[in-house]
């Protein structure tokens, strides 16, 4: 029987809301706004150009990446560029940054903007959720495990939310904004709450989390995807169990604690109602304006994205990113669209 295109209309592809939430999230954050990265202390070595007393970094017996941004004045004319992972380097570059790669440089920039991120993300899910209006909008969620690829729509208002405790973190990561003198950790104490989002199949209970937040972690933990190229986490709930013995040495996920809604009174609450207003904006327009599928980022520049030569149905800045995100994409990439 055929999908009526209202039905289709009310589809939510979730791999997408995420890129979207992503993107206009981690552009327009407000603690790394208008930064560029100054240096990094990588496991091992130590800052040059500052000097950080935290005990919580000087007395961390794990690995640990420190990460300096200098804060830059606005722009005179006032205009509002994003900030991406492929401009927070200043310029001149200097020359203990100018081995990074783009994979560095992405892993750095959501290292930074994912501390203590993880309440906030599923916060702004449930923003954009709400404001489609709709209790019967669908989700359509896909994932891949090895070989084996899933697919499945659900109402989005039956996604959860999972809190649960980590214990005894395996990785330490500081990020300092100068002049403003904040100092932000990840994996300093013992034990630290976690949230993410939960999504089920017809008749189960919970199959498949979303982890919007998982690279404050670091890269090897935090990266998702088939090949660990994705910013984010999408995948069957027995892969993220184990990949959770990456971020700490316990937790509590079996055990976690579930619920449809988290309160919404957050101090950057009426930011992150911008970023699901911004990211609801772009989905209703998605017909004319195509996004990355890596990153998420809008045609920029007036230059238009690359389309993927077989379905000719996905986006991508530039080849890096298609490559990247060709893990995954490969399995749902339809050569007959």
């Amino acid at each position: 029987m055929p999908v009526s295109p209202e039905y289709e209309a009310k589809v939510l592809e979730l791999y997408d809301v995420a890129l979207l939430l992503n993107y206009e999230r981690g552009t327009t954050e407000p603690r790394f706004r208008h930064t560029k990265l100054r240096e990094i202390a990588t496991p091992g070595t130590n800052f040059r150009t500052v000097k950080i007393m935290a005990p919580e970094w000087t007395e961390a017996a794990v690995p640990r990446t420190g990460l300096v941004f200098d804060r830059q004045k606005p722009p005179s004319d006032q205009t509002e560029e994003p900030d991406l992972s492929e401009n927070i380097l200043p310029e001149p570059v200097p020359h203990i940054l100018q081995n990074l790669t783009p994979r560095d440089l992405e892993t750095y920039y959501w290292q930074a903007r994912n501390h203590d991120g993880c309440f906030s993300t599923v916060t702004l899910f449930q923003h954009f959720i709400d404001l489609l209006q709709d209790e019967y909008i669908r989700i359509r969620v896909r994932t891949v495990d090895g070989k084996n690829t899933r697919v499945y729509t659900t109402l989005a208002s039956d996604r959860l939310i999972v809190e649960m405790e980590l214990f005894e973190p395996k990785h330490l990561t500081a990020s300092i904004v100068i002049p403003d003198n904040q100092t932000y950790i990840t994996g300093a104490d013992a034990r630290s709450l976690h949230a993410v989002l939960g999504f089920a199949s017809p008749g189960a209970k919970l199959d498949t989390i979303l982890d919007l937040s998982a690279l404050q972690f670091g890269s090897d933990a935090g990266r998702g995807g088939p090949k660990n190229h994705d910013l984010f986490v999408l995948e069957p709930i027995a892969r993220y169990d184990a990949r959770l013995l990456k971020f700490a040495t316990g937790n509590t996920f079996r055990e976690a604690k579930l619920s449809g809604r988290i309160r919404d009174n957050a101090p950057n609450n009426a930011w992150l109602l911008e970023v699901a207003q911004r990211a609801k904006d772009r989905w209703d327009n998605r017909e004319n304006v195509p996004w990355c599928g890596h990153c998420g980022a809008p045609p920029r520049g007036g230059q238009d994205l690359k389309k993927c030569s077989k379905c000719k149905n996905a986006y991508y800045c530039n080849a890096e990113h298609q490559a990247w995100a060709w893990p995954f994409h490969k399995h749902f990439c339809d050569e007959t669209k």
